[in-house]
């Protein structure tokens, strides 16, 4: 059932579907471990996570008490299989776009630093609520 706090992580994954159907002719090329931190990787980060954030802030309001008790699970799940489709559609269903394993990598260390801001939000949060 939908519910109110999921509403931004729907939005960015509807984005980030968008973003990932563009032709590759608008995308620059990185193919080489050397070239990591270009601006595909970077933009990668970026995405997946504020994508991180918005799922596991979403998921750890949510009413429903498994998905409420294990919002990190639950979102990195989610993440780590929206990544590996993304890649794989891009390999094989977009036109001039090419999946690859750095990309899976960038996308979840990008998750991996959006749990840690969300992480420290809770904390401060919680520190804001005893005082």
């Amino acid at each position: 059932m939908f519910r109110k706090p999921l509403l931004p992580g729907i939005v960015w994954t509807m984005l980030i579907v968008l973003l990932t159907l563009i032709p590759g002719n608008y995308i620059p090329r990185v193919s080489t471990f050397l070239d990591w931190l270009g601006p595909d990787k970077l933009v990668h980060f970026f995405l997946f996570g504020i994508y991180a954030f918005l799922l596991l802030e979403g998921f750890s309001r949510h009413q429903a008490p498994f998905i409420h008790k294990n919002p990190v699970f639950i979102s990195f799940s989610i993440g780590m299989v929206f990544a590996i489709f993304t890649e794989v559609a891009q390999r094989y269903v977009i036109y001039g776009r090419n999946g690859n394993p750095y990309d899976f990598m960038a996308d979840m260390l990008g998750w991996v630093i959006g749990f840690m801001v969300w992480r420290t939000y809770q904390r401060n949060d919680k520190k804001k609520l005893s005082t």
